[in-house]
């Protein structure tokens, strides 16, 4: 995978880690960054930044990413490169207290938006020859652990839909990679919006806590291997890999460090728009 001459769609990207994969498309040379926030003024400050295209885009509704694509479309050309990097997670944090419309927004915006951004993109990349879906899960993707309900459960589904993707259509040349970080210091843990390496506060998140830019540098290098999962906590891959190795032991593990109290609960912060 090349980003010299690419155009490239970022959701979620006026913050956090689309902030920084929208800076490092840019500075190795995408033809266009297009900068897509539900924050509509944010993206479109940040884009002007980096000589990309801010746009508003609420990635829960399905109009709205395929306003997103046709505007890029118009200006840059066809999207090479689509980001699904937007995110949250439920209110409750711990328990099965999210309401039905909470749980229903959780499955558009966590699932669902990579659907949809596939409906809009993937038939003209295969017309193409190609094309290439980043999609930002999380380490929970994976092997769950602290966190939220709502947060694992549609995780877990656009992991399988990026492994159907990839199955259906990596022969026509669809490239696909699922970003599945544990803690990344962005601004819903506190971190400046602007400041993509600011160092984070003793006490913050669980375990090694990475700097968005960091994450990014380590995307654009896997993108280049086009790996499937890009997992820049190496401890995300071994406590997978135990996982498939004895998945009750892994369970009953995992379990027992969680009513210890040794791993806290993952914050909706974590999650928030990543």
């Amino acid at each position: 995978m090349d980003i010299a001459g690419k155009v490239a769609v970022v959701t979620g990207g006026a913050s956090g880690i689309g902030r920084a994969l929208a800076t490092r498309l840019a500075e190795r040379g995408a033809a266009g960054v297009v900068v897509a926030d539900i924050e509509g003024d944010h993206a479109a400050s940040f884009a002007l930044s980096i000589g990309g295209l801010g746009v508003q885009c609420d990635v829960g509704d399905p109009d709205s990413i395929i306003a997103a694509v046709a505007a890029a479309e118009a200006a840059l050309g066809p999207v090479d490169i689509f980001c699904s990097n937007a995110g949250y997670s439920d209110p409750d944090s711990v328990g099965l207290s999210t309401s039905p419309t909470d749980f229903r927004r959780l499955v558009d915006v966590n699932l669902l938006a990579h659907v949809w951004a596939a409906q809009a993109v993937v038939p003209a990349m295969l017309e193409r020859g190609g094309g290439y879906l980043l999609q930002t899960l999380s380490a929970t993707a994976l092997i769950t652990g602290p966190c939220a309900p709502g947060y694992a459960l549609t995780k877990h589904g656009a992991l399988g839909f990026a492994e159907w993707l990839t199955l259906q259509y990596g022969h026509r040349g669809l490239r696909v990679s699922c970003l599945c970080p544990n803690a990344v210091y962005t601004p819903m843990f506190g971190a400046p919006v602007d400041d993509l390496l600011a160092e984070p506060p003793a006490g913050v998140g669980f375990g090694e806590i990475l700097r968005p830019l960091e994450v990014a540098d380590f995307v654009i290098d896997a993108m280049a291997d086009e790996r499937f999962l890009i997992l820049p906590h190496p401890r995300v891959g071994e406590s997978f890999a135990r996982k498939g190795a004895d998945y009750d032991l892994w369970l009953e593990g995992t379990r027992r460090r969680l009513l210890k109290g040794r791993v806290s609960v993952e914050p909706a912060s974590q999650a928030g728009r990543a």
